[in-house]
């Protein structure tokens, strides 16, 4: 299927390792000119190189997106490089310290946590969004697409992340009033809520307190018997962010293996 991606300019925040990567990847498989972002420079080059080594035409982006002057840098660097961006992916960065003593659990969660997730996961979308908005809504054309995760249906249980799970449980009505306001022009705006994805955010973070959810719990758990790859990931954010997926928008669309065992 031709997801008639090969003229658009994607900008892929997040996208330098995991699930990022594998969005940027596929992306850039489909012919889309993707600019990739990171906060470490030597990820963010090898993740360019990558691509680049596979012909894709890429350009990778050092920056923090839960700063404006880090998302400043990103927008300005894709429309430098490649023009005004048509394709935002948001892949926003977890906590940086997910520790038993810190964040786990409500009485481990200080305000700052909350703050400093409400700041990644909404915020940076946030700034993102607004950056980007005017030339969609000029071209008529336009894929807004936030990369979440399953709490926001069933937030963890056996492992309490309240701040981080009630930060990024704020980005799907975001998404949906974005979808409603900006359907007119366009534009469509969705949400994949993930499972357990082979990232290094999900080895980081079984390894830091591993007795709780062991890889052979995530197994029992999963119908699918293993954890997603992040190549996975991109096939269903290309289809989302392609000409396909017009009338598609608003939505919170799980992918996950099977872990949640909600209908709705």
């Amino acid at each position: 299927m031709d997801l008639g991606l090969s003229s658009r300019v994607a900008i892929v925040a997040g996208g330098s390792r995991g699930c990022g990567f594998g969005i940027a990847a596929v992306l850039a498989g489909e012919g889309a000119s993707v600019v990739l972002t990171g906060r470490q420079q030597e990820v963010v080059a090898t993740a360019t190189a990558k691509l680049r080594a596979g012909g894709a035409t890429v350009h990778g982006v050092v920056s923090d997106m839960t700063t404006t002057a880090g998302v400043d840098r990103i927008v300005a660097s894709a429309r430098e490089a490649f023009g005004d961006p048509d394709i935002l992916v948001v892949n926003a960065p977890g906590p940086e310290r997910l520790t038993p003593e810190h964040q786990r659990g409500f009485e481990n969660c200080a305000d700052e946590d909350f703050a400093a997730a409400y700041t990644n996961f909404v915020l940076s979308q946030v700034r993102l969004t607004r950056a980007v908005l005017p030339a969609m809504k000029a071209r008529n054309w336009g894929r807004l697409l936030n990369i979440a995760t399953i709490a926001l249906k069933t937030p963890h249980q056996e492992d309490p992340l309240p701040a981080t799970d009630a930060g990024r449980a704020g980005v799907a009505p975001l998404m949906k009033i974005l979808a409603h306001e900006y359907g007119k022009y366009g534009i469509t705006a969705n949400t994949i809520a993930t499972g357990p994805f082979n990232s290094e955010l999900a080895r980081d973070y079984l390894a830091t307190n591993p007795e709780i959810k062991t890889a052979q719990w995530y197994q029992r758990m999963l119908p699918a018997g293993r954890w997603g790859e992040p190549e996975e990931m991109g096939w269903l954010a290309a289809f989302l962010c392609s000409d396909r997926a017009a009338f598609l928008t608003g939505e919170v669309i799980r992918l996950d293996g099977g872990y949640t065992k909600s209908l709705f």
